[in-house]
């Protein structure tokens, strides 16, 4: 699965249970309640994204927010 900006973000958390089933958490949702905790993926444009060192955020022209 491509979990877009999420996978290279700096906030996100990856979370996997023990099915094996992964999880991408937003830790901008502790501060700020308009982003979700778990966003739905994938996540093509978010005004909170900043990317994580030595990462490229993916290329896409789709939109969510």
């Amino acid at each position: 699965m491509n979990p877009g900006l999420c996978g290279s973000c700096i906030y996100v958390r990856r979370i996997v249970n023990d099915r094996g089933s992964t999880f991408f958490h937003c830790g901008r949702a502790k501060d700020d309640p308009s982003f979700p905790k778990y966003p739905h993926l994938p996540v093509f444009h978010c005004r909170g994204f900043e990317a994580a060192k030595d990462t490229d955020p993916p290329q896409s022209t789709s939109s969510t927010p």
